[in-house]
């Protein structure tokens, strides 16, 4: 199937007559969006008349009133909604799936929620962008990521379905269909509660150890455990994102490190085990387990195990210190806690809790399932919020400096957490307030 190849109909086929068989007069501006919105393949023959019905109703309204009006009588979602108003029509239908709305951005593209037109069932979808599309190494690891989302199948992993390619006037689109999870991540979490019940903390910890524990017995280790890479549902459920990096081989030259990441050293600073850092490619399912006892690091006390400031001193510090103990920063965390902390990020492996079905055994007695209610409608403003301002400085970076690799260069260095905090912190606060206080009362 191919995208936004609809032919545009005389106006007239696209619009719809009244009861006595005559076509209804619309405004210029009527006319034209209406156009957009049949080039789109976002509805059916049969919703498009009844849409442009309504809209031929409107006195002489702005296409903003349009839009409006056909959000509020649910023909369109107000993402759908803003990108016609763009002019924008090409990618809201992909190969037989429509977008809804956005899920969030990763570091490979978007991710939408969007409705398989066969069955209609609701899915996320992550699509390449128009931009990474001729890079190999980018490409690379999507398929990776897809190919080991489609190999496990586990409560506690984000299952993907398919990894699939559809054609548009600029080139192929790579998009990958994954189970929809209305979930946060562990970082975003931690960012609206500011501190979690340790019994809560060693729930999720736990649960994400027994994915792990069922990926290592398929020979996969994921090399990117970190709060992002784990989404929190609102019964409590943990599920593991992104095992990208879980399927490279260092003896595959289309799937080599270097070619994907132009290094041989994978991985994020702040929750990367010591021998993954000297050598990516020889590592065991014990550095998820090291990785693992960072993120229980950081869920029991907010702060990253080595709080510096570039990664060079983080990397070092994995290498040669040891962390602030958990206790010093949360007294009242339980000696039992801080001592498997400290365990699962020993410095080397054969000193560590040696596989992830031992992480389980030891925090399951103190595990305390949570539900977790929040407003997940607040979650994907703050999500689009900071994606959109994070777009906007990348932009404006590029104008500024007149180079695109200068920009990007300059975005990585620098810290993405205030601005992200501030615009989630805001929105959630804003939007999450009453359920919040209600969820507090039941703690209380």
């Amino acid at each position: 199937m191919t995208i936004g190849t609809a032919c545009v109909e005389p106006l007239a086929v696209v619009l719809t007559r009244r009861a006595d068989g005559q076509f209804m007069q619309v405004s210029k501006s009527t006319s034209e969006f209406l156009t957009l919105l049949k080039r789109s393949d976002l509805l059916s023959h049969a919703d498009l008349q009844d849409a442009a019905l309504t809209a031929a109703q409107l006195d002489d309204p702005t296409q903003q009133e349009i839009a409006d009006v056909l959000v509020e009588d649910g023909y369109l979602t107000r993402f759908q909604a803003d990108r016609l108003l763009e002019g924008s029509f090409r990618g809201l239908v992909i190969d037989g799936y429509k977008i809804i709305e956005v899920l969030g951005r990763g570091g490979m593209g978007w991710v939408y929620i969007a409705e398989d037109l066969e069955t209609h069932w609701r899915v996320a979808l992550k699509v390449l962008p128009e931009e990474a599309r001729h890079e190999a190494g980018t490409l690379a690891r999507f398929r990776l990521e897809a190919q080991a989302g489609m190999k496990l199948n586990h409560p506690n992993i984000v299952r993907s379905h398919k990894l699939g390619e559809a054609e548009d006037r600029y080139g192929p689109v790579s998009y990958v269909v994954m189970e929809l999870v209305r979930g946060v991540n562990l970082f975003e979490f931690m960012l609206m509660k500011k501190k979690l019940d340790i019994g809560h903390a060693c729930d999720i910890i736990m649960q994400t150890a027994e994915g792990l524990q069922y990926a290592h017995e398929q020979g996969l280790v994921h090399r990117d455990i970190k709060p992002e890479n784990i989404l929190i549902c609102a019964d409590g459920t943990a599920k593991i994102l992104d095992f990208g990096l879980a399927m490279i081989d260092e003896n595959d030259e289309e799937f080599s490190m270097a070619m994907i990441f132009g290094q041989n050293r994978l991985g994020t600073a702040d929750y990367i085990s010591p021998e993954q850092y000297l050598d990516s490619y020889k590592v065991d399912a014990r550095a998820d387990i090291y990785s693992l006892g960072c993120t229980f690091y950081f869920a029991l006390t907010g702060k990253v195990p080595f709080p510096f400031d570039t990664s060079a001193q983080k990397l070092k510090a994995h290498l040669k210190r040891k962390a602030t103990p958990v206790q010093e920063i949360r007294p009242e965390i339980p000696r039992q806690v801080a001592a498997i902390v400290a365990k699962l990020m020993s410095k080397r492996p054969e000193n560590r809790l040696q596989t992830a079905r031992e992480v389980v055994r030891y925090l399951r007695p103190l595990a305390e399932r949570q539900a977790t209610p929040f407003n997940f409608r607040s979650v994907l403003n703050a999500r689009m919020s900071h994606a959109k301002r994070k777009e906007e400085d990348k932009q404006a970076k590029i104008r500024e400096r007149g180079s695109t690799a200068q920009s990007l260069s300059d975005a990585v260095k620098q810290p993405p957490d205030e601005t992200r905090q501030s615009t989630i912190e805001t929105i959630v606060r804003e939007e999450t307030m009453l359920e919040q206080k209600q969820l507090r009362r039941r703690q209380d």
